[in-house]
């Protein structure tokens, strides 16, 4: 029954028995009181006492009715109060709304679905309330991870030009390009982690689209290069790159810059994240509908609690006091790379056991 419908109903038996009460009543005293007492009244005395009697039988009915419908309402109001108040808990005297059968009492069970809804709200807004912290929380995190990371080459940077700009000493031909090489290798750093932060603003806009620009290409071929670029870069000299395809060729359509840009970030966190020597295999496949590209490592793997917020904003697997050349806007920028492609992308890791991600790109 709908709450309307049962408050027609609810006040239809009330004012039934408003009518049955002020009769009864009306009946009781003129027909058996004032005859045990002896009290002969004439027509107009009657008509009085009628109505003094019909009055305060009204009275108590609006009483009695005020309590019925209005109880539950200020029940309502200090709930919805309490929750504007961010408190989530359930308000005193919610008890009273249950029989000791535990189902709702009659005046109670007119709002049933109001509250059965304030309950719901409220659970979810307590959820609502400790995923914010944790966001937050990680948020802060990744602040001061993110001031680490910028602090790092910034120091780099001043140091070696210092040396450089040293009137006192002359350096070495060899030595002041080895200084060079490094203010250079920590500037393109700075500017990787700006490009993410840059990328993240562009999802964060008002309608969080990525300006996508694609072309058709062999994501094979293209892949390939990819990952011949990360095995150039020094950082993972000391690693082992594969590349693997069971096709010659897909021809599909897909942004080169934002598709360089996810495996990337795929490769680079394989690298970082992982001991020297480790195994890195990259395989693409045609699956008819969507290509598939696989990256697996025999690395250090990762535990179920940083898989779950791999791909979150603001989240690094790492503490900000260790060594990390990341981020945390990484995998999360992955993520949403691969949505602005229409793709999917999951993730399989087990500690120790290394990590695998399973990608899928639509071809049309």
């Amino acid at each position: 029954m709908r709450i309307k419908t049962r408050f027609i109903f609810h006040l239809a038996l009330g004012l039934v028995f408003w009518i049955l009460v002020s009769g009864v009543l009306i009946l009781f005293v003129v027909k058996a009181i004032l005859p045990l007492l002896h009290i002969l009244l004439n027509e107009d005395m009657e008509g009085v006492l009628v109505g003094w009697i019909f009055a305060i039988s009204t009275i108590l009915c609006i009483g009695l009715f005020g309590w019925y419908f209005g109880s539950p309402i200020g029940l309502i109001m200090m709930w919805i109060h309490q929750l504007s108040q961010e408190n989530y808990k359930e308000p005193k005297g919610l008890e009273k709304m249950y029989t000791r059968k535990g189902k709702l009492r009659m005046r109670f069970l007119l709002y049933k679905e109001v509250l059965q809804h304030l309950e719901s709200l409220a659970v979810k807004l307590q959820a609502a309330e400790v995923e914010r912290n944790k966001i937050e929380k990680a948020k802060q995190e990744w602040i001061a991870g993110i001031s680490h990371d910028l602090k790092t080459p910034l120091t780099y940077i001043s140091g070696y030009s210092t040396l450089l700009l040293n009137e006192d000493y002359v350096w070495a031909k060899e030595e002041a390009l080895s200084f060079i090489q490094e203010i250079h290798d920590k500037g393109k750093h700075m500017e990787g982690l700006i490009q993410d932060l840059g990328l993240v603003i562009q999802f964060n806009n008002a309608d969080g689209k990525l300006p996508i620009s694609k072309s058709r290409q062999d994501l094979v071929e293209f892949t390939r290069r990819a990952v011949a670029d990360i095995s150039n870069n020094p950082q993972a000299s000391s690693y082992n790159l594969h590349f693997h395809s069971d096709t010659p060729a897909v021809q599909m359509e897909f942004d080169p810059r934002l598709m360089q840009r996810m495996l990337q970030n795929i490769l680079m966190n394989s690298i970082m994240h992982n001991p020297e020597q480790t195994e890195i295999y990259t395989c693409v496949s045609d699956l008819g509908d969507h290509a598939a590209i696989y990256i697996k490592d025999n690395g250090v793997g990762m535990p179920p609690d940083v898989t779950e917020h791999l791909f979150q904003q603001y989240y690094r697997g790492t503490t900000t006091d260790s060594s990390s050349d990341g981020t945390g806007l990484g995998m999360a920028i992955v993520s949403r790379l691969i949505e602005a492609h229409n793709g999917t992308i999951t993730v399989e890791s087990e500690t120790n056991k290394g990590t695998a991600f399973h990608i899928r790109l639509p071809k049309l």
